[in-house]
Formats: C-alpha cells, structure tokens, sequence
C-alpha cells in the first residue's frame, strides 16, 4: 500500500475515533483529587507483609524499573489525558523520585504518602483480576503429542500507535496487515489463525491447546522443553482483535454459576466438554504471539513483574510506569482445597504492564508464580480501589 494511502486511512480512523470519543467519555473512567482524610486511612491500612515485602525498601528496585522506562519519554509530553486531568512524563517522574526517596522512611510512618501525594481516586472504583507465571510443557518440534503451535510475531503483522496523531488517542493503536494487492485490513483472527494462515511461523508446540490458550490469557510464561531447558515466553504482540470474555458468555449461557468462575472452572468446563472448546475458544478472536528469551518475565515497560507490585493497567486511564495505591481482597484457600475467607490487601503498585482484557476500570494485579499465585490470579475478580500518586 502506498504511503499516501496509508496517510489518508489513518486521517478516517482518526476522524472516527475522535467523533466517538463524547460517547466514551461517558463511560471512561476519570481521575479526581481524593479526600485528605480517606487517603490517611488508606495509607494507614498499607503493609509491606500484605505484599510479601520484608521491609518498603524491598519495593525500591521496582520503582527504578518504572524510572528507567518513564526515563526514555519525552518529560514534556503527555502520558495520559482525560476530562479534565493530564499527567505528563515529568510528573510521573516525579512522583517516582518521590517514591523511592520515601522508602527509608515509610516502614515507620506510611502516611508520608498522604502528606507528599496528591491522590487521584479512580471514580467508580476498579474491578480487579490476576496473572501469573505459567510453566507449561512444550516441544521444538510438532509431534502426536506436541501439536498445537504458539506463534512468532509475523512480519506482516503491522501497528500504529493513534497516539502519535492525537493525544487524545494516547494508548489506543490500530493494527492491521497489508493485503494482496494493496489496502489494509485486520490481521487475522483466532480462528483464522487456527487454521493454519500462519503456517510455517510456529515458535513452539504444545500438548494442549487449553494450555496455548491460557497462556495467551497470561501474556506470557515459561516453557518446559522435553530436554529439561526452561525458556520464557515473552508477549511480542497480538492480531489487535476485541477480547471476549470466555468466562462472562459462560456465565451468560448458564454453564457455570458466576459465583464460582474461575479460571480453573472454564479450564475443567472445556475438558469436560472437548465437542464445543473450538467454539468456545474461537468466541475470543484476540490472539497473542510470543518471542522465547533466557530471561525472566517482563512487562509492557520491558522490566521484570514483581509479585503483588505490578499492576496491568489500561494506558488510556493510567500513565504506564506510575506510582499507585490499589486496595481490594485476594482469593485464598484451605489445605483441603476448599475456599477460604479472602484475604484484604492495601498496597504500592506500579503500573508496568497491560493486557488485551484490561480496559478503563479493569486491573490485573501479577500474583507471582506456583499453585498459589495460579489459585490467586484463577480466582481473583472482585472490585477495589485504585489511586493513582501524583508528587505534591
């Protein structure tokens, strides 16, 4: 396609987004200034314990992960905007020089964060999910037992960033592939994809597709080659389709109560039901592509997850790499397996990563690894608070 062309459509997209965005600033989640008294009380209720800290110091090499990433953008330009809130890089940088100066001294007096912050209260609330790191088995090669693919990024996969042409559209993004003969339209969708358009660009084999499609749900995770070599399968982008909850149609259709789903209730539904999980599965056209790396885990900032710390947000609502406060209950339970009371938990977040799901109210909050941050993020879907901390 030529680059006039190119030009012109995205000039239409623009045009459209910004005639839509009255209706989604009804509905978009905005920032205000939170009450003195209600964020003494909530720094008050925060515990490095409740976030598997020893100390707030132990929360220093995180806030440099976000520095470093912030760091890279230009301090004058704006990291998000809405009504009546923009929040340039300078001030999330700020904001987490002011952090991490704080640490030392918020073991003994977390209120600091009342006195030096302004916080910004997410209107409305937030609804809070999870995520951790999945280790699945897989193979270089396909086989009988190892045949459903992960995929490589495809070179035809292509992206822009609307922001760029309007900051108004900061964190929003086309995505498209450029199609024989010239015009683009979107990249291929799930059930495309699993019918072999891509054939030829596999990273990996599974012996599952369950366990390629939750490990898409994930964004990432490790991969337990047959030699006993354990590689990271990083996020490297996706077909840019609108996630569909697989979980809500459940719900919906009555398969499974909404008090009891889970990420481990969809997984065993599927099982239990192998005539309907292509049809269940391709419900959600998103799809999610991979690079393998000797390395651990990383966010949308390029940076390691930290357990209880990281936070996916929406870019649109949140400036990736800021200092926040989140407040809600995680899932627990007893040695038996059964469901335990949740547990309350006040903390420091980060906002360094995002995800295909994660939309204005939508948090997802990085439980770490193991059967107990797999119980956790499977489980996890409640609503909280979320503040976002701005250096006064």
């Amino acid at each position: 396609m030529k680059h006039a062309a190119l030009k012109g459509f995205l000039a239409m997209v623009l045009c459209i987004t910004l005639l839509g965005c009255a209706d989604r600033q009804v509905v978009t989640p905005l920032l205000a200034d939170e009450a003195s008294a209600v964020a003494q009380q909530a720094a008050g209720e925060l515990s490095p314990a409740g976030q598997g800290l020893s100390s707030w110091n132990d929360l220093a090499p995180a806030v440099n992960a976000s520095l470093e990433y912030v760091a890279s953008k230009d301090p004058e330009d704006i990291a998000v905007a809405q009504d009546d809130v923009a929040v340039t890089w300078a001030e999330v940088a700020q904001s987490l020089n002011r952090l991490r100066a704080l640490l030392p001294r918020l073991d003994a007096n977390p209120g600091l964060l009342a006195e030096q912050f302004r916080w910004l209260r997410l209107n409305g609330g937030a609804h809070f999910s999870g995520y951790y790191e999945a280790e699945v088995k897989a193979s270089r090669k396909a086989s009988g037992t190892f045949c459903h693919p992960l995929y490589r990024r495809p070179a035809d996969l292509h992206t822009v960033m609307l922001g760029d042409f309007a900051p108004e559209l900061i964190g929003m993004r086309l995505v498209y592939r450029i199609r024989e003969g010239g015009g683009i339209v979107p990249y291929y969708s799930r059930s495309e994809i699993e019918e072999g358009v891509l054939k030829g660009q596999e990273l990996a084999w599974l012996s599952s597709a369950l366990d390629a499609y939750f490990l898409q749900i994930q964004g990432s995770g490790r991969l337990r080659f047959e030699d006993g070599t354990v590689l990271s399968a990083l996020y490297d982008g996706d077909n840019g389709r609108p996630y569909r909850s697989l979980g809500r149609r459940m719900i919906d259709e009555g398969l499974i109560p909404a008090d009891e789903i889970s990420m481990q209730s969809i997984r065993a539904w599927l099982e239990a039901h192998p005539d309907r999980q292509d049809e269940m599965l391709n419900y959600n056209p998103r799809y999610v592509f991979f690079r393998l790396r000797n390395e651990p885990l990383v966010g949308a900032i390029g940076r390691p997850l930290t357990p209880y710390v990281t936070l996916a947000v929406d870019r649109t609502t949140f400036p990736l790499g800021g200092a926040l406060v989140y407040r809600t209950t995680l899932p627990r339970q007893h040695e038996d397996g059964s469901r335990a009371e949740p547990r309350p938990v006040t903390g420091i977040g980060l906002a360094q990563d995002t995800g295909g799901a994660i939309k204005y109210r939508r948090i997802d909050l990085f439980c770490g690894s193991g059967d107990k941050a797999a119980y956790e993020a499977g489980h996890l879907n409640t609503a909280g608070d979320v503040w976002l901390l701005l250096a006064r």
